[in-house]
């Protein structure tokens, strides 16, 4: 039945098109940033394109040599990778395991022992340059640094995990980065359904990918001939990753590659160094002695030219404080180009704030620059530290954690450490927990943190491990450990004082209040 038969016939005349007026060519629309017809929106019609197509390999390539260059060259661009490399990484963030005891079915104590254990073997590989890193030069806290700046840097960094036993190691595992250029389709190849962009695709599930055996801008004279090798990212027996891919940040389902850090300003970073450079260097010709030498007709060559001012066979140039005797019939004019320029500093704090907003850190953090109110730094600290938080858990999600799984993968096939039920995925599970604790985030005020970690205990909002984290960048069990043996030694030499009676002599010596009086 249609539709015509079946509606009541009053209904025909809302159906109707009207008839005195004609609709216009492209209606208006509903949200005006959708428009077709205002104006300010004819002009503005980007492409609706795929996660992938959105990216191709030749936009990659030119943000990944502008972003290198603009770390090397700006420093707003270097102020803002390295204020996220020292305060997300640090001198590293420390691996505390915490195995899930009540899954394991373990007492506290024999939890407590076993993370002791995990932590000191892990340590023992973690701060060995030699046992943890392919190129044996960093840490393993140095490789979280470098994989954090070159996944922000490049759009995205990778990870093999390839096993070599070196005298004295406590593991075989290595960790051996590649840059994000080397992954590309072999013989540099077009895309294809289940390749893109060196990453291999299964259905639409990222299975592996094909690495380059020299980085494609080497310039050193080599006779290799470049080739392709393919390393897939789990392994065929065990299921267990073995390549990781680290993003600076994955921002659409299906996107197959990530973008620069620096990518959505560097239009805006160009031009404000620009600028920079140009108010710079007009500064400094304005603190030289300026002036123009105006001549009489008789003083021009035979092609009307102006004949150069020559004493001592020299051309006359400006120097600092210089005094120059004129010659007959000429004089001078002095120019003054108005520099220092007033209006530099408000325009340049503009433009960085925009930046600043797009990178997810205030202008105060960025510039390292607090001349505000105390509560206006200390919020752009905390807005600051929110958007580090942040990128630490995706580090540990994409690089810390996995490597410490197939560390402890290795520990137990190896028979080093006997974890009874391990082959159980959820005991695995169990087993590898851990927290990642990195650099504290410091404090304006250090009796008013102080206060309020102590209010915050107190009401049963936090807890000693999470406030020594946050204050100190420490493990509370180390903290605590090394402060029940200074007290115990303060005891038994008799210099030990409670706190009931230092918080009576402070109250006895502070000077008089309006209350105390």
């Amino acid at each position: 039945m249609r539709l015509s038969e079946s509606m009541p016939a009053s209904w025909g005349e809302f159906l109707a098109p009207a008839a005195s007026t004609s609709p216009p060519e492209r209606p208006e629309t509903a949200y005006r940033g959708a428009s077709h017809v205002l104006r300010s929106m004819q002009a503005y019609t980007p492409l609706l394109g795929s996660a992938a197509s959105d990216l191709p390999q030749w936009e990659q390539m030119t943000l990944r040599a502008r972003s290198r260059d603009a770390f090397r060259n700006h420093p707003i661009a270097r102020a803002a990778l390295t204020r996220n490399r020292t305060n997300i990484v640090g001198t590293g963030m420390m691996c505390r395991p915490a195995v899930d005891s009540d899954v394991l079915g373990l007492s506290p104590e024999a939890a407590k022992a076993l993370n002791r254990t995990l932590r000191q073997r892990f340590r023992a590989w973690a701060e060995s340059p030699q046992a943890c890193d392919w190129e044996a030069n960093s840490d393993f806290y140095g490789l979280q640094g470098l994989t954090l700046l070159s996944a922000m840097a490049s759009g995205d960094v990778f990870a093999l995990t390839p096993l070599q036993d070196r005298p004295g190691n406590t593991s075989e595992l290595k960790v051996q980065l590649v840059e994000a250029d080397r992954v590309s389709n072999p013989r540099d190849g077009a895309d294809t359904d289940s390749l893109m962009d060196g990453i291999v695709m299964d259905g639409g599930v990222p299975v592996g990918c094909w690495i380059r055996s020299q980085h494609p801008g080497e310039v050193r004279t080599t006779t290799r001939i470049a080739s392709w090798e393919f390393y897939p990212f789990f392994g065929a027996d065990t299921g267990r990753r073995r390549v990781l891919h680290v993003w600076n940040d994955k921002e659409r389902p299906g996107q197959v590659r990530g973008a620069p850090y620096l990518a959505p300003i560097l239009e805006p970073l160009v031009q404000i160094s620009r600028y920079g450079g140009a108010e710079l260097m007009a500064a400094v010709v304005s603190a030289m002695l300026t002036f123009f030498i105006e001549r009489e007709s008789e003083q021009l060559d035979e092609n009307g030219n102006p004949i150069p001012f020559v004493e001592d066979g020299n051309t006359f140039k400006l120097g600092e404080g210089a005094a120059v005797d004129l010659a007959p019939r000429e004089k001078v004019n002095m120019a003054n180009p108005a520099r220092p320029n007033a209006q530099f500093d408000p325009f340049f704090m503009a433009v960085t704030k925009q930046i600043g907003a797009a990178l997810e850190l205030p202008v105060d953090e960025l510039l390292l620059h607090y001349q505000s109110s105390y509560s206006a730094a200390r919020a752009a600290m905390l807005q600051a530290w929110r958007f580090y938080t942040m990128r630490r858990w995706v580090l540990a999600q994409q690089f810390c954690q996995p490597i410490y799984a197939l560390w402890l993968d290795l520990e137990v096939a190896s028979g080093r450490l006997n974890l009874p039920g391990y082959a159980d995925p959820m005991r695995r599970i169990a087993y590898s927990r851990a927290l990642w604790i990195g650099p504290s985030r410091g404090s304006m005020d250090e009796e008013k943190e102080a206060s309020a970690a102590k209010t915050r205990i107190e009401i049963g909002v936090s807890n000693e491990a999470i406030e020594t984290a946050q204050m100190t960048g420490e493990d509370w069990e180390d903290v605590y450990e090394q402060r029940l043996e200074e007290v115990n030694r303060r005891k038994a030499d008799g210099t030990w004082i409670e706190q009931s009676r230092v918080q009576e002599v402070v109250r006895r010596d502070a000077p008089p209040t309006e209350e105390t009086a």
